[in-house]
């Protein structure tokens, strides 16, 4: 295993409500790697595609056998 720093920038959709917002951040993570640490460092707001952009910092595990493709 090893760790991986990434910055980060996802869409909230406009649909998506606050109270929604941690699990939805954690599964697009979960992409990566295995979240460690995360933090939101800004939000801007796209008014014409009534979106938001959430930029974040992500400290992610890696499993190398996984990038393998072995089984552990």
């Amino acid at each position: 295993m090893k760790l991986e720093f990434i910055e980060l920038d996802i869409d909230w959709p406009y649909e998506l409500s606050i109270v929604d917002l941690k699990k939805y951040i954690l599964s697009k993570l979960r992409e990566f790697g295995d979240p460690l640490r995360w933090a939101i460092t800004s939000v801007t707001t796209r008014s014409e595609k009534k979106i938001q952009i959430i930029s974040l910092e992500v400290v992610l595990i890696i499993n190398q056998d996984k990038e393998k493709g072995v089984k552990p």
